[in-house]
Formats: C-alpha cells, structure tokens, sequence
C-alpha cells in the first residue's frame, strides 16, 4: 500500500471512529440529563452546548489547521473527546458537568473534522476528491450507523440505556483514538514565517466564484436531512404508519445515501459532476415535496429510498468542491466555513420551516424542505457555472 493511501484509509477509520462515538456519547447525555432528575426542556440546552464551538470555533480551527498541520487538531480533538467521555462519567447527576461535557465534546468534534476534511483534500493519492469525499462520507456513516448502537449494552432499564457503562466504553474507544491521531502526519502547511491572517483568508475564499454557493447547496441540503429525521416519525403518527414503517424509512434512507457514496466516483464517471451534483439536488425535492401527497405506504418507502440515495451525493461533492477551488494553504479554513454554514443551516432552517407544520402539518414541513432543496440546486448550477466558466469541468487532481 502506498503511502498517500495508507493515509487516507487512516482518516477513514479516524472519521469513523468519531462518528462512533459523537453518535453515542450525544444521545447517552440526554439519557444522563434525563436520568438525573433534568426535564425534556434541558435537552434543548445539551444540543445548543454541542452546536457553539463550530460556531465560535470554526475559522480559528481551520486557520490552525492550515498553519501547523492537520495532526496537531486531531490529537487536540482526539484528547478533547476523552476529556468529554471522562467529565461525563464521572458527572452523576450534575447538569452542569455534563453542559459542560457536552462542550468539550463539540469542540473536539470539530477539530477532529476540520482535521480529516483537511487532510482528505491535501492527501496525495491517486484518487480524485471526488472519490475520496465519497468515502469519507461512506465512512463518517458507518459510523453514525455503530454508534447508537453502543445504547443497547447491557445493564440499563427498560426507558434508560446502562449510562454511566456507554461513557466508560466511549472513554477507552476514544483512547484509541488518541492513539490513531498520534500516528497520523500532517499533510502540506504554509512554510515557516509565512504569515496569513485568518480573516483576510476568510473573506478572499467567501469572494471566489463558487465557493459561497457550494456551502448554501450544503447547508441546505444537511438541514434537509435534519428535518427529514425529524418529521418523518411525525408523518407516521399522522398518517397512521406502524412504528415498523417509520423505522424502515429511515433506515433505508441512511443505507441508500451510504450506497451512493460508495460508488460516488463511478457514477461521476458516468454522467458527468455537474449533472450528477444539479440532478440529485433536484430530486431530492421532487422527493421530499411528494410527501404531502396522501400516497400508499409503499410509495412512501420508495420516496425516502430515492431521497436518501440523492441526498448521499451531494455533500461529498460538494466538500470536493471547495477544496478544490480553495487555494492550498487554505483548506482547512476553507472546510471549517463549510461546517460552520452547514450548522447554522441546520439551526436556521429547521426554526423556520417547523412553523408550517401547525398549518399543513408534517408532509408540509417536508414538501416546503423540497422547495428550499430547489434553491439548492439554483446554488449548485450556479456553483458549476461559475467555476467552470460554463464549459468543461475542472479535472479533477489525482493527488
């Protein structure tokens, strides 16, 4: 195995490994909220003390990233999230300690993204980003797949999961994963005495055609997602679906975004980027606004494994995408201003949209989601254009 793929199968695992364990430790400290006395309306401040750090954190991290090195973020995140496994074990029934667990895990969380995002679009290889995105993204899921897992460990209650044993096992999966981060190199980083500001690299980025609509195209589409998980248990009790049916359209639209991204680059190949990234766009919301519609149950499994395979697509070209018109030297700050609209879109859109559903109710609430994913495709034809010039499209690096 060459060396720029024995890289990249580390940041593989690496991002696995971090799914595993954000997708475990985050509900498991709600469960800890819940089990502590705390009412439902805590859960609320749990999920915001999680979403802050990529807010406030984002740019500085990337700059960072970008400056020394993408190893010293993934051992600073790797160490964060055992600081967070460890605060939280050892929290009991304070509120606070698991507040502010949950911000060190969302700050070790983000470095350790910025870190592999980084490191997949400077690795040297002989895969294209596209292909490389595409796995990253199959790995991150398999990850998110694992690790609620990790709450059926033996031990807990009918209602609570064994709590303080998932903290303790996400403690010593987070070691190891300290110990991974330990043994990754960095990738390329500006030479020593090259001095960038952080702020003037932000805004040339913002400033160069395509990069502004490929994060809305992402955020967009990430927020869709959310709103999906979030609205299709509703769906179901509206339109009287079993729990069964509820669970099996969610878990074939996770298994059918994580096919497409494992054939990501053969379908590139075959179609084309641009077609390829305006089209999945497109019929995510065809997808999505159909749900409104008072269709047999078994259209409504088609529907959701049609969106989950369109929407798979997107956010791994899209990340291919900004690190491949970021300047190197700048695509660690590059890939942490995609986290940081993605995150806003995931708080913004989903307040807006959730209005809706006291009047058209939860298909309402999807099928407006579609008319957004709409603008996203606007934003990712115009992200082509503009990029390509309207012609051929950029190749694509081999590393």
């Amino acid at each position: 195995m060459s060396a720029g793929r024995r890289r990249i199968t580390m940041v593989l695992v690496h991002a696995a490994i971090v799914q595993v364990l954000t997708f475990a430790v985050r509900p498991n400290l709600s469960y800890a909220v819940l089990d502590g006395g705390g009412s439902a309306a805590l859960l609320g401040i749990i999920a915001a003390a999680f979403a802050i750090p990529a807010l406030l954190m984002a740019l500085p991290a990337g700059h960072a990233v970008d400056r020394i090195g993408e190893r010293p973020a993934l051992v600073l995140g790797s160490a964060a999230i055992v600081v967070a496994c460890i605060i939280a074990a050892l929290a009991g029934d304070s509120f606070v300690m698991l507040v502010i667990a949950t911000i060190i895990l969302g700050c070790g969380h983000l470095m350790s993204v910025v870190g592999d995002q980084a490191m997949m679009a400077n690795a040297p290889g002989d895969r294209g980003l596209d292909s490389r995105f595409g796995l990253y993204a199959f790995a991150a899921s398999i990850g998110q797949v694992v690790g609620p897992l990790l709450l059926t460990l033996p031990g807990g209650t009918r209602e609570t999961p064994p709590v303080q044993l998932i903290f303790i096992v996400c403690t010593g999966i987070a070691v190891v994963l300290l110990v991974l981060s330990s043994l990754m190199g960095s990738t390329r980083r500006h030479a020593p005495g090259v001095r960038v500001g952080m702020r003037s690299t932000a805004v040339g980025l913002l400033r160069m055609p395509g990069i502004p609509q490929a994060m809305i195209a992402s955020a967009i589409v990430l927020a869709s997602v959310d709103l999906f998980l979030a609205y299709v248990p509703a769906l179901g009790h509206e339109r009287g679906f079993t729990a069964e049916i509820v669970s099996l359209m969610l878990v074939v639209r996770s298994l059918m975004s994580m096919f497409s991204r494992l054939f990501l680059s053969q379908l590139i190949a075959l179609v084309g980027r641009r077609a390829l990234l305006v089209s999945t766009v497109l019929i995510s919301a065809v997808m999505l606004g159909c749900m409104i519609l008072p269709l047999p149950v078994v259209l409504f499994l088609v529907l959701s494994a049609v969106y989950g395979f369109a929407v798979g697509t997107c956010q791994p070209i899209t990340m291919a995408w900004i690190s491949e018109l970021a300047p190197p030297g700048s695509r660690g700050l590059a890939m942490s201003l995609r986290v940081a609209s993605n995150r806003v879109g995931q708080t913004a859109l989903p307040a807006v949209f959730g209005t809706f559903a006291v009047a058209t109710g939860s298909g309402g609430v999807l099928a407006v989601t579609g008319v957004a994913l709409l603008g996203a495709a606007w934003a990712a034809a115009s992200l082509v254009n503009r990029s390509t010039g309207g012609e051929a499209e950029p190749s694509l690096p081999e590393g």
